[in-house]
């Protein structure tokens, strides 16, 4: 799944309105969450949704959650925890809105639905979305997201007997497992512990976090800059770009990308265009050179009318 694609379009498109209340075998409680996976042997499936007002929530509830292979398949491995961010929270418990906005927040959620996997502890090890295949494709990506945090936890266990670089190279495998994003989101005691273990540097992870964590800077001052107009959070980003040489063309259309969530259809739509024209060429093949083309027929489709 590619969460981000969602969180995008959102800022074009707008959502039905249906009325949904989490369903039978979902929390909406984290920390007893926690507790019952820690307690089963569980991971968690942290669902980050707008049930009565977003379009690919409702369809992904629709055509995964609510199926019975879903329900029969996933509550083995997962307890599974509904974060909704509804329209109407009048009948949300004050409580439960307190806590969803706290985990929003330190998951640094930009769109819905977005699907966090996490151990017991809460740390994630994964990301999701929408998909498309039903149930099947979708237990599938849980299944090898699986995978991957058990591998995960091998290298940090093989860590634990090691020491000095030895042991920062099994951290580093098990860093080098998870998405960059929430590696220097949610494993900064590891990256630190490395940094220690490493401080020349000679494994890289201080300098390549060091870069994650400029992009997640940026997108900062991107929030406290967003009434500014288009033109100013565009020139941020170049700004940005220009003092990082050594940014991956896929890291350029990162932050490039973000910039388009605090654009403002339909004043800003010949202002996106330019922007994803510009994502699409740094690299037409990666998985945001795709994104901005499927972004861009839209807005184009906008200015048509």
């Amino acid at each position: 799944m590619k969460p981000r694609v969602f969180s995008l379009l959102s800022a074009f498109v707008l959502c039905s309105t249906v009325s949904l209340s989490a369903a039978e075998g979902w929390s909406v409680d984290f920390e007893k969450a926690k507790a019952q996976a820690l307690a089963e042997k569980k991971d968690l499936l942290l669902d980050f949704t707008g049930s009565d007002w977003c379009t690919w929530c409702i369809r992904l509830r629709k055509e995964v959650f609510e199926t019975e292979l879903f329900k029969k398949e996933a509550p083995s491995k997962f307890v599974l925890v509904e974060l909704d961010f509804p329209q109407d929270s009048s009948a949300q418990p004050e409580a439960t809105r307190a806590q969803n906005k706290k985990l929003q927040d330190q998951f640094g959620i930009k769109g819905y639905p977005t699907i966090f996997l996490s151990d017991a502890s809460g740390r994630p090890y994964a990301q999701l979305g929408y998909e498309k295949g039903g149930p099947e494709a979708y237990l599938k990506s849980l299944e090898e997201a699986r995978a991957n945090r058990v591998k995960r936890d091998a290298s940090f266990q093989k860590a634990e007997t090691l020491a000095g670089l030895d042991k920062a190279k099994a951290l580093q495998e098990g860093l080098a497992i998870l998405p960059d994003e929430l590696v220097s989101a949610h494993y900064k005691s590891t990256v630190d512990e490395i940094r220690g273990l490493d401080p020349k540097d000679t494994l890289g992870v201080d300098s390549k976090f060091g870069l994650v964590q400029a992009l997640q800077d940026l997108q900062k001052q991107l929030k406290e800059k967003a009434g500014d107009g288009s033109d100013s959070l565009r020139a941020v980003v170049d700004q940005f770009v220009a003092a990082h040489p050594k940014l991956t063309p896929k890291q350029k259309q990162i932050a490039l990308l973000d910039v388009l969530n605090y654009f403002v259809p339909p004043k800003d739509n010949a202002a996106a265009l330019k922007l994803l024209d510009d994502v699409s060429a740094l690299a037409p093949e990666s998985e945001e050179g795709k994104m901005a083309s499927q972004i861009r027929e839209r807005v184009k489709r906008m200015l048509t009318k």
